[in-house]
């Protein structure tokens, strides 16, 4: 793969990475709005339960589509940084620029806890990738790393 081919692919992780980050940040606006609407159901001298529970119910699939929306960011970032790391092992590359997008992505997902499900094929993408690095030696350790990282961040055996 040439170096045009893995920068676009870097500068579409990171993209998808940031595009994620907004989208968290979109989850938090709304979760702290449902806690105003429980503060004001709990303290208001006006019964307006009907209300307030309609605007949680709208503010919760806002939330879960979000959720969504961030994970299948999340998700296309790690196949592009998967991408790259193949590319990395096929070559026995020294230097990797695979593990510092890997490392964005792993810091990120530990952001956001236990709310994020890896897909399928990067999940096997990333079992293959770490048994190949398995026999690279010390010549690819900040890759290796980069992957058990990942690989452990989401869940993966």
């Amino acid at each position: 793969m040439d170096s045009t081919a893995i920068k676009f692919l870097y500068t579409n992780a990171f993209n998808d990475i940031e595009s994620a980050r907004n989208c968290q940040i979109s989850i938090s606006q709304k979760e702290m709005e449902l806690q105003m609407i429980n503060i004001n159901s709990r303290y208001s001298s006006y019964d307006n339960s009907y209300l307030n529970n309609m605007k949680k119910q709208s503010i919760e699939m806002e939330i879960m589509n979000l959720m969504n929306k961030r994970n299948n960011y999340i998700n296309s970032s790690i196949g592009y940084a998967l991408t790259i790391a193949e590319n990395e092992v096929q070559e026995n590359n020294g230097i990797s620029v695979a593990s510092i997008v890997i490392g964005t992505i792993s810091s990120f997902i530990l952001t956001v806890k236990d709310s994020f499900n890896i897909s399928i094929v990067n999940h096997s993408t990333l079992s293959l990738i770490s048994s190949k690095l398995l026999f690279s030696g010390i010549n690819m350790l900040q890759l290796k790393n980069a992957i058990e990282r990942l690989k452990s961040v989401c869940k993966v055996i």
